[in-house]
């Protein structure tokens, strides 16, 4: 076996050759990545630096600014104005002596119409039935009077009526025609009136509860015509007690109906009674006219009215 020697190295040419050009190379490609990544490096640190040094030095050129240019010309507008009142100026002078005040005349009606019968002169009154509305100065009602035998129709304005009427023994067989024309008087009295009655004959006067003036309401107008249904005509004459009692209940109107003759008396007891005639006193002789001399002088001293009735009348 035959054996090779080893070869030679370092007589090759060719590995001589290549060391010096392979060492350039890598030189190259180190040089070229180091100078790439510095220029990045720099691009970037540049980036990273504009916003703070535009912050710091500021806009070197003033902002851009819109301008608009007006077409036309401008005019002033004008507000209407109010001319300014004279105060020392006086629109339609009155002359004084030229004015002349002609006051008309009116016919006075001698008797007014049934059918013209306003309630009231006063608003509310009449719903509640029974309010005096005289002690504040105020007077009620404007229609006719109150009526008995159709007597005090020109009693105007009268809302507190009292009657006083005769039932002695001597009026047994008229009796009837008196109640049926109490209930009617009563009857059409207005809700804002007042009303009492008392009876007389020589013993104590009867008069219906409360004894008093009362509402002319449909209750108390029912109370009454009960207590009336129990009246009967009985005993002698003797006004003055039932007199007193009505003055006492201080009236507009007093009604006095009597069929007989009575004592003279009653008149210096009503001059006394009734001294400053705030109670006008109508009388009625009844079938009789017995006393019909001092039932006129009563009516004639106490601002009243007196009438007559005859059988024929209340036939």
């Amino acid at each position: 076996m035959t054996s090779v020697p080893p070869a030679d190295t370092t007589s090759s040419p060719r590995s001589t050759a290549s060391l010096p050009l392979e060492s350039s190379f890598g030189r190259a490609i180190v040089l070229a990545w180091t100078v790439s990544i510095l220029c990045h490096a720099a691009l970037f640190a540049a980036m990273f630096l504009m916003p703070w040094l535009a912050d710091v030095v500021g806009p070197t050129d003033d902002l851009p600014i819109a301008r608009t240019d007006l077409l036309g010309e401008l005019t002033k507008a004008r507000l209407p104005t109010t001319p300014r009142p004279e105060l020392t100026a006086t629109a339609n002078p009155v002359i004084p002596d030229a004015l002349e005040l002609k006051p008309q005349r009116f016919e006075r009606l001698s008797q007014p119409a049934s059918a013209a019968r306003p309630e009231l002169s006063i608003i509310g009154i009449g719903t509640g039935g029974g309010e005096d509305f005289s002690k504040y100065g105020l007077r009620a009602g404007g229609g006719p009077g109150p009526s008995f035998f159709g007597l005090g129709q020109q009693a105007r304005g009268a809302r507190r009526i009292v009657y006083v009427v005769d039932h002695s023994g001597s009026m047994l067989t008229t009796f009837e025609a008196v109640r049926r024309e109490l209930r009617s008087s009563v009857g059409d009295l207005r809700r804002s009136q007042k009303f009492h009655v008392v009876f007389f004959n020589a013993g104590p006067p009867l008069e219906h509860r409360p004894k008093k003036l009362v509402p002319a309401t449909a209750t108390q107008k029912k109370q009454f015509f009960e207590f009336l249904d129990t009246i009967r005509a009985e005993g002698s004459t003797d006004p003055i007690p039932a007199m007193h009692r009505a003055l006492a209940v201080k009236p507009d109107l007093i009604y006095f109906l009597t069929d007989g003759d009575f004592d003279p008396l009653l008149l210096e007891k009503l001059r006394e009674w009734n001294a400053d005639q705030k109670v006008r006193i109508f009388t009625l002789a009844y079938v009789s006219e017995a006393g019909r001399v001092l039932l006129e002088q009563i009516a004639r001293e106490n601002d009243g009215e007196f009438k007559f009735i005859s059988e024929h009348d209340i036939l």
